[in-house]
């Protein structure tokens, strides 16, 4: 059993320009900071209170590698972006249909359609730091380090430098 953990906050912050350059499938280099968190599950240890680590990344946004996490050696982290194509939206609305249909008949439909939406949420995506946030997850399990197993959960937070600047007080 595998009782070793790590888990990563990533807390970055992007310009306007470089939202828009990750938008546009350009790749955005800048500092970040993260705050790793190890955990031992046997014995409910914590090497708490983390430190803060400021480091480079790389932030990708490929169509070839959705949604992952990946170490770059003493330098910091590379991060690929979920992207909005692996998301089927919901069937479209009849409207020609739904006006032939009794009232019940049109509250069970939207009742349905709610059900879907429910059980088919869209998921987090690029698309989201047009509106200024994108917060996402990635695990990973069956990672090495000296030999020992752990498995790893990354926490990803973009949002634009105006958060970060907002959140200064003088």
């Amino acid at each position: 059993m595998n009782n070793l953990a790590l888990f990563v906050t990533h807390s970055l912050f992007l310009t306007e320009d470089q939202i828009n350059d990750l938008i546009d499938g350009r790749t955005v280099g800048l500092i970040g900071c993260c705050v790793p968190v190890w955990v031992d599950a046997k014995t409910g240890r914590t090497n708490e209170p983390a430190s803060e680590i400021f480091c480079e990344y790389l932030i990708h946004n490929s169509h070839g590698k959705n949604k992952d996490v990946s170490l770059m050696k003493k330098k910091g982290y590379e991060i690929f972006v979920p992207n909005s194509d692996e998301w089927e939206k919901p069937p479209a609305l009849d409207f020609e249909k739904m006006s032939l249909m009794t009232s019940e008949e049109r509250m069970g439909y939207m009742k349905e359609r709610d059900k879907w939406w429910f059980n088919n949420p869209r998921p987090p995506n690029i698309e989201n730091l047009k509106n200024g946030y994108l917060r996402f997850e990635v695990k990973k399990t069956k990672q090495k380090v000296q030999r020992k197993e752990y498995s790893a959960q990354h926490v990803i937070e973009i949002a634009k430098m105006k958060r970060l600047e907002d959140s200064l007080t003088f």
